[in-house]
């Protein structure tokens, strides 16, 4: 449709509204929309967000091989995760057993009659049992303050 001239605009008055009674209709709830499915067919518009890090040569647009690569390396980067917190309690269970243990060898190396060994033993011991409560002390006071953040 052509742009009109101003000369036309004023030309033509605009009819003055009537004022009809307006009856009170009840408010029906709008129909909502179906979300559509991501299809991963077409590229996908992003935002520098949360799966900014997913568009890889930087189009603004996540291919379907973009999004499989960024599903990949999240799903790589949980389970480094969980291998790392599983090889965590492992040293730690390691560490209380061998401290746990530790006393045991002192007696054991005296029933023996090693005597030069229980001397070594009970001599490194207060090193000994520092350095194993700093490690089990370091995971619990961690896992602790990761529990507080929930």
């Amino acid at each position: 449709m052509p742009r009109k001239k101003p000369s036309e605009l004023k030309s033509k008055a605009a009819p003055a509204p009537t004022a009809a009674p307006v009856a009170a209709a009840p408010v029906a709830a709008a129909p909502v929309a179906p979300t559509p499915a991501i299809s991963y067919d077409k590229p996908m518009t992003i935002d520098r967000g949360a799966v900014g890090s997913a568009d890889m040569n930087g189009d603004g647009h996540i291919s379907k091989q973009e999004m499989q690569m960024h599903l990949e390396f999240k799903r790589k980067e949980l389970e480094d995760a969980d291998a790392m917190r599983d090889a965590q309690r492992n040293m730690t269970w390691f560490a209380l057993f061998g401290l746990l243990l530790y006393p045991f060898a002192v007696v054991g190396a005296s029933l023996a009659g090693l005597d030069e060994a229980q001397k070594t033993l009970g001599s490194m011991a207060p090193t000994y049992f520092v350095a194993v409560a700093g490690i089990v002390a370091a995971f619990f006071g961690a896992q602790a303050y990761k529990g507080k953040g929930k």
